[in-house]
This record gives C-alpha cells, structure tokens and sequence, in this order.
C-alpha cells in the first residue's frame, strides 16, 4: 500500500492546488487528469487483496481482469488526457478540443471498457459473434487519442511560426509518436 499511497500523494500535491485556484479557468481537463491518475491507483491496489494463501484461480482471475481492464481502458484515459493536458499546455490544440478528446475517451472506456474484453476470450470458446463485438470496442479506444495527435501533428507542422517549437522538437515528436504508436 506504500506505493500507491506515496503515488497519490505526490499527484495530489502537484495537481489539487491547480485545482482549487480561483483563476476562473475550465478545470474539466484537469479534473479528468486528475480522477484518471487516482482510478490508476486505486485500481492497481485490487492486487494487493489476495495473498500466499489465496487459490490460484482467484489470483489469475483478478490478475486478468486488472491487466486487461488496464490495457482496455484506464490506459487509454489516462495517456488521452495526460497528452491532451501538455498539448493544450504547449498551445498544439485547444482547451475545447483537448478536453473533447478525454471525454470521448472517458465515455468509451465506460461504455466498452468490460466488452473491449471479449476479444481475448477466443481460448474459453467464446463465439465469434462476441469476439467481433470485442474486437470493435478496443479499436474504438484509440480513436480519441489518435485524432488528438492528428490535431497536435497539424499545430506542430507549423512550427516555423513559432520559435519555441523548434526547441522542443524532439520532446513533441516523442509524444505525437505516443497517440499514433500506442496500439
């Protein structure tokens, strides 16, 4: 439990007095950063309930659902809003589309989190039917992400209006790389 807690204490003392500034400012981003950063931690400390003596098929049942219930949706939040929050930081995008793309993503991890699943269950004898539903919701996960590193990849290709870009070349490469790579 140490991990996790020191993991939400030092995101909480970074990211809560952005949060309660009085500048006025939308705080919806934020706010979605922030819930996604806690439910990381929270959900990784599921883990922590079995133990040596727990039956192996208690075990690897959670460990599948936390592994895959990572990949198919927490992942996706948090990588769409943490980017969404440095390219809106960086002026690559806008505030509207930033907090646009996490929403989408936020509502399709809710929506297909547990379907966006199905698609590993073809050793069980899952039908094809239920694996193509599967198969469809995990595609759609990443759509979010990848229009927002398409929005960031067309900012960014006019760099040549703007010095400062061309000093974080290679950092924005990496994280427009990260929204079309991910999958």
């Amino acid at each position: 439990f140490a991990g996790i807690a020191f993991w939400l204490v030092l995101m909480a003392r970074a990211i809560f007095p952005a949060l309660l500034a009085p500048n006025g400012q939308d705080k919806n981003l934020l706010a979605l950063l922030t819930s996604s950063v806690v439910c990381i931690g929270l959900f990784y400390g599921t883990g922590l309930f079995y133990g040596e003596r727990t039956h192996i098929s208690v075990m690897e049942y959670w460990r599948w659902w936390v592994v895959h219930l990572w990949v198919e949706g927490f992942f996706e939040v948090f990588a769409t809003t943490a980017l969404a929050f440095i390219f809106s930081t960086l002026g690559l995008v806008s505030y509207r589309m930033a907090t646009a793309a996490s929403l989408a993503s936020a509502s399709l991890f809710m929506l297909g989190g547990v379907p966006g699943t199905f698609h590993h269950l073809y050793f069980s004898g899952t039908t094809t039917p239920v694996m193509a539903v599967g198969a469809s919701f995990s595609a759609l996960e990443v759509v979010p992400l990848v229009v927002l590193g398409h929005e960031a990849w067309e900012h960014w290709s006019l760099q040549h209006k703007a010095t400062w870009m061309k000093n974080l070349k290679w950092p924005l490469m990496c994280f427009v790389a990260v929204a079309f790579w991910k999958h």
